[in-house]
């Protein structure tokens, strides 16, 4: 998802989140900085601890601010300031084929899911599985040949709780799935994707459910207030021998 898709009920989603965690004894600009991703959205850099420059700058707005809705209006009017992000993948010159990416962490590819379709349909459509199949295998092979010391590949995305999606990965691979906990940042897409559907709109049925969760949450692990579980994968790299 591109900063130009970054919309008013993406954003506000997230910030119900933020003010439930307010009401529970937090504080607004802890909250955005721990639990959106607006900060890549933006293109403000990688979230580090303490926040520093822009993005700094524009939580203390946030904590004057203090309320989901006057919140929504100055980070759109940022969206409408800043220029478009470079795409993670790209910034990093991380190894891509189509949609997918591989970020190397010593010896650990971990696979990155990035839409580049500009058709109008999703990068997940059916019609498209043998094409997403073949990226993912090509890049692997890619980074295999350049890195021999790799040996594991892992993801950690909802992604992975979509047949569509689970199809592109090896029967080996999925069967290491662990659901994530224990979380208290949310600063990507592996949890807040599940949100937004290939042209950036909100989809209210998981938004629904999740406001609900969020209503009746009492503190403790957010994880389990999102509809759709993000799980961990993690598999000796062979596993991906013949695959595709």
């Amino acid at each position: 998802m591109s900063r130009a898709d970054l919309r008013a009920g993406f954003i506000r989603i997230q910030l119900e989140l933020v003010a439930r965690s307010v009401e529970l004894g937090g504080t607004w600009r802890d909250g955005v900085h721990r639990l959106t991703n607006l900060q890549r959205r933006l293109g403000l850099g990688t979230p580090t601890d303490p926040p520093t420059g822009r993005w700094a700058e524009l939580l203390a707005r946030v904590d004057a601010l203090a309320a989901v809705e006057p919140v929504v209006e100055l980070v759109l009017a940022e969206v409408a300031e800043l220029p478009a992000p470079m795409p993670e993948h790209l910034r990093h010159g991380w190894p891509t084929v189509g949609a997918f990416s591989i970020q190397i962490e010593g010896d650990i590819a971990r696979t990155h899911f990035f839409s580049t379709d500009t058709d109008g349909v999703s990068a997940l459509h059916p019609s498209k599985a043998v094409r997403r199949r073949a990226e993912l295998t090509s890049v692997l092979a890619e980074v295999r040949a350049a890195h021999p010391e790799l040996r594991r590949v892992r993801g950690g995305s909802w992604l992975y709780a979509l047949d569509r999606y689970a199809s592109l990965f090896p029967p080996a691979h999925l069967a290491t799935a662990v659901e994530r906990r224990d979380r208290d940042t949310f600063r990507g897409m592996s949890h807040w994707g599940q949100f937004v559907d290939h042209r950036g709109e909100l989809r209210d049925d998981r938004a629904e459910v999740f406001r609900l969760r969020v209503s009746r949450w009492h503190g403790g692990d957010p994880c389990p207030l999102f509809p759709i579980p993000t799980l961990e994968l993690d598999a000796p790299i062979e596993v991906f021998d013949g695959w595709g």
